[in-house]
């Protein structure tokens, strides 16, 4: 279903209601956008009910309402980069017009000067650096990590953008940036680094090569050089597959052999993150660790203790988190819908 008012906004699965002013542009009236053929996205934005909801829809519907050099900021920025933070609800952008936008699942800041930005989304250091105001330094650093790791930036750019940020959240941008480090390939490697770090303990490398002299055994997600310890995060794939298990316990063998000590963490040994530090210490002691023992102080707790690990992936966004509107704004557009029908 095509709309050509605004053809370089408007996307082939979005129909603005305003083109019911001009027949031809569209072609439809009220009474076929409120039947079982087409869906209410946004107020007069409408789409055809078979198709699946994703993010770039939402986006792309969202355009339709907004001013025309609105561009996707925040955590939507990050979210349309595929790091998976942060609420998915509500959408955000950024303007520099003084037009209010008022809904349930659409957020525009007003800036003053917009950012640079790629197709239409702010480049991804304005995105990180702004949407640390809602992150706690778990998540934003973990952001961070991913965008190095997937390419969307480099560290330069992260810590030029933050910077330059002036906005809510400036501190914990630039706390957060100072921790975020090139080599993370999960955020759960992102976790158990900052857990050991935040605890006191020195802070491991990480996906280093182990090995010896003579012979690679393979990289180790968190490595301590130093004192010849390996901290790896075994996600469930681990286990489930026979072939990934058998090679997980040929590595150990190696890492034993090399005089390697091993460190193995898992989802339910997260749920003692305190245990998991105390263990990491331990082995650190055997290598010839005599830095201080961990301490966990409040900020400690409220981040690994008090939310947990697996709160957190409960809470982060996936691809289908946009698959139906927020209960709340979906609510609203069935009440308009009826409140429309009554009266007709």
């Amino acid at each position: 279903m095509a709309c050509h008012l605004h053809p370089r906004r408007c996307p082939s699965t979005c129909v603005p209601a305003r083109s019911l002013q001009r027949p031809r542009a569209g072609g439809l009236s009220p009474t076929t956008l409120e039947g079982k053929r087409f869906r209410s996205l946004l107020h007069g934005v409408y789409m055809l009910a078979d198709q699946p909801l994703t993010l770039p829809i939402w986006v792309d519907a969202a355009r339709l309402v907004l001013p025309d050099d609105a561009i996707v900021h925040h955590l939507t920025g990050l979210h349309a980069r595929g790091v998976w933070v942060g609420a998915p609800w509500p959408l955000r952008f950024a303007s520099s017009t003084d037009r209010q936008v008022r809904h349930r699942v659409v957020r525009m800041a007003r800036l003053q000067r917009l950012p640079a930005c790629d197709g239409g989304v702010a480049a991804a250091g304005a995105c990180f650096a702004a949407a640390c105001a809602e992150l706690d330094l778990v998540d934003a650093v973990a952001a961070g990590d991913w965008l190095l790791h997937l390419g969307r930036c480099s560290y330069d750019d992260l810590r030029r953008a933050v910077a330059a940020h002036r906005g809510t959240g400036a501190p914990a941008a630039r706390r957060a940036v100072r921790l975020v480090r090139g080599g993370a390939e999960s955020s759960r490697e992102t976790l158990v680094r900052l857990m050991l770090a935040l605890a006191g303990l020195p802070e491991p490398r990480c996906n280093l090569g182990v090995g010896t002299a003579g012979a690679l055994i393979g990289r180790g997600d968190l490595v301590y050089v130093e004192f010849g310890l390996v901290v790896e995060y075994d996600g469930r794939q681990h286990a489930d597959s026979a072939v990934q298990w058998e090679h997980d316990l040929d590595r150990l063998d190696d890492f034993t052999a090399s005089r390697w000590r091993h460190v193995r963490v898992t989802a339910v040994r997260l749920r003692r993150p305190r245990d998991v530090v105390l263990r990491v210490y331990e082995a650190l002691v055997a290598g010839g660790y005599t830095g201080p023992a961990p301490t966990f102080g409040p900020v400690w707790v409220d981040l690994f203790e008090r939310r947990t690990a697996a709160r957190r992936a409960a809470q982060s966004p996936r691809a289908d988190s946009w698959s139906r509107p927020p209960a709340a704004a979906h609510g609203q557009q069935c009440a308009r819908t009826r409140h429309r029908r009554s009266r007709a």
